[in-house]
């Protein structure tokens, strides 16, 4: 498995706006985490669909977290942007294996990558800002 940059700069996104704990402009967040605009935007639209964080319109328009940063798990960040973890494409796509059932090297590898998930389910957005 090798997450996204996209999904990088989400976690940097979700992360500046837990520690920050304010509305922030769009055009602030991409210049303090040294992402191009409109692909700032691209993220945070992603991230306002899941219901992380909201967008406010307007004249003192922004974005801000739409739950507390203890209630933000990694795994939830990098989901909305990369989709399901999956440390292969057999573990995605069964039917794209060669092998029928599940074969030994799969079992192993669900066994990692059920720890992989658990791991980053635990931790949340009120841990890395401490």
């Amino acid at each position: 498995m090798k997450m996204t940059r996209e999904a990088d700069y989400a976690i940097r996104i979700v992360a500046m706006l837990a520690m920050e704990n304010k509305q922030i402009e769009a055009k602030v967040i991409a210049e303090k985490n040294d992402i191009p605009y409109r692909f700032t935007l691209k993220i945070l639209r992603k991230i306002v669909q899941s219901g992380i964080i909201k967008s406010y319109r307007g004249v003192n328009g922004g974005y801000a977290l739409n739950k507390k940063p203890s209630e933000i798990t990694l795994r939830e960040v990098i989901e909305v942007i990369d989709g399901k973890i999956a440390i292969n494409a057999c573990m995605e796509n069964p039917e794209i294996c060669k092998s029928t059932g599940i074969c030994s090297i799969q079992k192993k590898l669900y066994n990692v990558q059920k720890i992989l998930t658990e791991e980053l389910e635990k931790i949340t957005f009120e841990n890395l800002s401490k």
